[in-house]
Order: C-alpha cells, then sequence, then structure tokens
C-alpha cells in the first residue's frame, strides 16, 4: 500500500486555524489507493483560504486584536467627554473669547533643563496662548472629538537657561481637552494639553563640546504635553514636559527635553 500524505479536512473553526504551518507540523497519515486531497475551499478573489471570524486567526492573534480594539474603545471614551466639560471649565479657547478676542492664556514657571544630561541646568520658561482662530459656530454640531481636532490654539513660548546653555523659542498649536471636573469643588478640573510645532534655539553645532548638546540645527521640531489641576476659570498649575529634535534629518540629533512646573491664567 502506497503512503500518501493527506491536507486535513477543514470542518471546524479549529481544524481552519491550523491549516497551513500548523497541518505540516502533523504527522502524514495512511490512506488508500482511493484517498484523495481535499483543501479547503478557496477565496474567489485572494486565491487562499482566510479567516471567518476572531476565533479563525489563532488564540494569540485575537487577544492581541480584542486589546487593541478594547484599548482604542477606552481612549475615545475618556477623551471625548472630557473635550465637551472644557467648554464648560478652565481658559476660553475659542474665537472671539479671553482678551480682546484674541488673548486666552499665559503660563510659565520653573523648569528643569536637559535632565540628568549634558546641559543638566535651570531655566525660566514662558508662553502665551492665542485664541482658537476657527470660530466655534463653524464646527457646533460636529463630534466633540471633531470640535478638539479642529480647534487647536496658537501658542508663542520660550524657555531661558541661567547658566549659559541652550535656550529657545517656540510656536505651534496646542489641544486642550478636560479629562474631569468638580473634582474638589465647582468649577475646578482636570485638565490634559498636547502642543506640536517648532523651535528656534542659540545652541553650538560647529562644534562638539563636553557639556553642549549638538542639536543638529537651530530649527527643530518640537512636541510637549502638560497636565494639571484647574482651579476655576482663570488659575491652573500644571507639569509640563516638552522636547526638541531635528527627527534625523541632520547626521547629529542628540535631541534636548525639559520639564517643568507651570502656573496659568486664562484671560
Amino acid at each position: 500500500m502506497r503512503l500518501r500524505r493527506e491536507l486535513p479536512r477543514l470542518t471546524r473553526p479549529d481544524d481552519r486555524r491550523a491549516f497551513g504551518s500548523e497541518a505540516l507540523k502533523r504527522p502524514a497519515q495512511h490512506a488508500g489507493e482511493s484517498g484523495s486531497i481535499r483543501p479547503p475551499p478557496l477565496d474567489a478573489a485572494r486565491g487562499y483560504p482566510l479567516p471567518l471570524s476572531l476565533a479563525d486567526v489563532g488564540p494569540t492573534g485575537s487577544w492581541r486584536l480584542r486589546v487593541r480594539i478594547t484599548l482604542l474603545g477606552l481612549a475615545c471614551g475618556l477623551v471625548a467627554p472630557g473635550i465637551a466639560l472644557a467648554q464648560e471649565t478652565g481658559p476660553r479657547i475659542h474665537a472671539g473669547a479671553g482678551l480682546g478676542g484674541l488673548f486666552s492664556e499665559i503660563r510659565g514657571g520653573p523648569n528643569w533643563h536637559d535632565p540628568n544630561a549634558k546641559e543638566s541646568s535651570f531655566a525660566i520658561n514662558g508662553e502665551l496662548l492665542l485664541a482658537s482662530p476657527v470660530p466655534a459656530r463653524l464646527t457646533e454640531g460636529l463630534d466633540p472629538l471633531y470640535r478638539w481636532v479642529f480647534q487647536p490654539r496658537p501658542h508663542l513660548g520660550f524657555t531661558a537657561n541661567t547658566a549659559g546653555n541652550t535656550s529657545k523659542g517656540y510656536f505651534g498649536l496646542t489641544w486642550t481637552t478636560f479629562l474631569a471636573r468638580d473634582l474638589f469643588r465647582p468649577g475646578d478640573g482636570l485638565r490634559f494639553d498636547f502642543l506640536f510645532g517648532g523651535s528656534i534655539n542659540d545652541g553650538l553645532h560647529d562644534r562638539r563640546l563636553p557639556d553642549r548638546k549638538d542639536l543638529g540645527g537651530n530649527l527643530l521640531f518640537h512636541v510637549g504635553g502638560e497636565i494639571g489641576y484647574q482651579f476655576d476659570r482663570n488659575w491652573s498649575v500644571s507639569l509640563f514636559l516638552d522636547h526638541d529634535s531635528n527627527a534625523g534629518t541632520a547626521k547629529r540629533n542628540q535631541g534636548l527635553n525639559s520639564l517643568g512646573l507651570r502656573l496659568g491664567y486664562a484671560l
């Protein structure tokens, strides 16, 4: 009797999952002369069998997919309500709001410049946020998430190093959302800000010094985040972290970080 290798018959989801590398690891089965190989039905468009459900991608792939979907759902569920709360407490972010209809908020405080690195020293940070250039009427009726995306506030800021190391000015956009409100008293809240833009620094890049960063250039990308407590409509205190880098566009890219505490006042 001649030995022939027969592919498994795919009658259950477990069998479909096993098809492929799993099936090739199984011992060859004995079949008679009338035995035949019965491959699974092929997908007409792609020419090979495809998983039919989450279970068909295997236990590991199914678990990872479910975790990613769950985390994405939780993130949206946490951020979207907070975006709506931003309209009820904290700084006025819409066009025409704030001081003179233009200025929204000022923030500033001490910074730990380049923590535990070459230029580790003390610096002073200051920032001015303008009202969003997008009028609130243009985003009325939109989902809170879309209103948040389309209504960032422009910002202008500086970080002045007190030890003679690298100082910078920066510019860009700030997106603000409130994660919670009325935590300890009516009108307070927990706020999160994300900022992105560019920065101009006075660093030394034409020579390598043991106590100075080579940032690869004077014009860099600037990104940061801030989480703070809003006492009322006007006052807030927050923890601020930012990073400057050329994103690998230059030969040298040592990057520069700052960590600071800031006091804010909405105008």
